[in-house]
């Protein structure tokens, strides 16, 4: 019987004794899909991967794609310093509450951030309530440094509590800015450096402007003008109502602006006229003792959702929500916000809404809702009337204000009375409950 061959072990190749652990196998991984990894992970974990081999030390600088984002209370020589050792584009720059240590450090940033042609750029400055200019009692606010017009790559813009540096001679704009929001920012040169600002911007798409702060003379704001000729979303939202104006906008769909309510100047016809093109769109009409849409003339005919922050119990309220009505032939969402009113006054009656009826006023009328209803005499009255007119009607909410003095079980008990012009109309129901 011959014996049986002897089985040799054939054990694994044993890494370089000279090698770290781990290194061998990252190194195995093609670059694409390492960098394809680091892009995906949070700047602070990519920088630690320095620490897992030999050739990964300074893997992270040279990683396209990677976002650099920091928190609150970062150290502003720890940004400073990734910033220089990195070497790629950068996509991505954001810092959330830069508090007052970090001021002076941003206009390092800036500056380089110019020369990797970052793309996005998210800064939100914190304003001290302690410290206040002493000639003009007057908040003190960072001003950017003026290393910010020179980010010429910039796609996203978003701006906190900041100023602008006056715009440097030959600016030549943001070439491939989509998107832009400023939010607590000033303008002390005056509203038409953010003019020139919204202009120098061909392709911006998305433009927010909230809480602004412009100075003005005699109690006035300069007048202004919002043209971008790409632009299809608008959003304002002011306390004042700081001198703006839509000069042309052709491709605007959507438009959310908060500022009528402080705007007894504004001329409301000029601003729905400039507006005329939207698709859904948002707006507060003042409570006036006057129609301000009384003699609107252009059509809404792209309109299809329309929010209104107005009063109901007003004539010259209701008569500015049948301006809009009339002028958008193609609505289908009406949503209605009252004003906190608590005037007992009842104006709009019955005589009168049959008044403004026309057989095509709710043609494509598909959903309603009011919210903050205080059950007014006036505001059931208009209520009654939709319901009983809108014959394509799904549709209609109604949220209760908390103030209000009537009961759930009364205030629907009144609602189920009302005859529905649409069998498929529904009735939903709520009270507002803020705690």
């Amino acid at each position: 019987m011959e014996p049986s061959p002897r089985r040799r072990r054939i054990l694994p190749p044993q890494p370089d004794a000279a090698a770290e652990p781990g290194e061998t196998i990252l190194d195995s991984l093609p670059p694409e899909l390492l960098s394809e990894i680091l892009s995906r992970l949070p700047l602070r974990c990519a920088v630690r991967t320095a620490a897992l081999a030999r050739a990964w030390r300074r893997r992270w600088e040279s990683v396209p794609s990677l976002r650099i984002k920091w928190r609150a209370g970062a150290d502003p020589d720890a940004i400073t310093g990734v910033l220089r050792r990195y070497s790629c584009p950068v996509i991505e720059f954001s810092h959330s509450h830069i508090g007052e240590a970090s001021f002076h450090h941003s206009g390092i940033w800036l500056r380089v951030l110019a020369l990797r042609g970052v793309q996005t750029l998210d800064l939100d400055f914190e304003r001290s309530d302690e410290e206040f200019d002493e000639e003009s009692d007057e908040q003190s606010v960072h001003t950017l440094h003026p290393s910010i017009f020179w980010c010429r790559g910039l796609t996203v813009l978003r701006l906190s509590g900041c100023n602008i540096p006056t715009m440097p001679p030959g600016f030549a704009g943001f070439p491939n800015l989509t998107k832009m929001t400023l939010f607590n920012v000033g303008f002390p040169d005056g509203p038409r450096e953010l003019e020139a600002l919204v202009a120098a911007s061909p392709l911006l798409e998305t433009l927010r402007l909230l809480h602004l702060e412009v100075p003005y003379s005699n109690g006035e704001y300069l007048q202004w003008a919002i043209q971008a000729p790409k632009l299809r979303y608008l959003f304002i939202d002011q306390i004042v109502d700081y001198g703006w104006q839509i000069a042309d906008l052709p491709s605007l769909e959507e438009a959310d602006i908060d500022v009528a309510m402080y705007s007894t100047h504004r001329d409301f016809v000029k601003l729905m006229t400039g507006l005329d093109r939207t698709k859904k769109l948002k707006i507060s009409i003042p409570p006036e003792d006057v129609n301000v849409l009384e003699g609107l003339s252009c059509r809404f005919n792209n309109l299809k959702s329309l929010s209104l922050q107005t009063s109901l119990h007003l004539l010259s309220g209701v008569l500015s929500l049948f301006c809009l009505l009339r002028n958008a032939p193609n609505l289908e969402v009406l949503d209605i916000e009252l004003y906190d009113d608590y005037s007992e006054d009842d104006e709009v009656d019955n005589d009168f809404l049959n008044a403004q009826w026309a057989d095509d006023l709710f043609s494509n009328l598909v959903c309603v809702g009011v919210t903050h209803l205080t059950c007014k005499l006036s505001e059931m009255r208009f209520i009654e009337f939709v319901l009983s007119k809108a014959r394509g009607l799904r549709e209609f909410h109604v949220c209760l204000d908390e103030g209000c003095s009537k009961s759930n079980e009364e205030a629907v008990t009144e609602l189920v009375k009302y005859r529905r012009a649409s069998p498929r109309a529904k009735v939903f129901f709520c009270r507002a409950d803020y705690d």
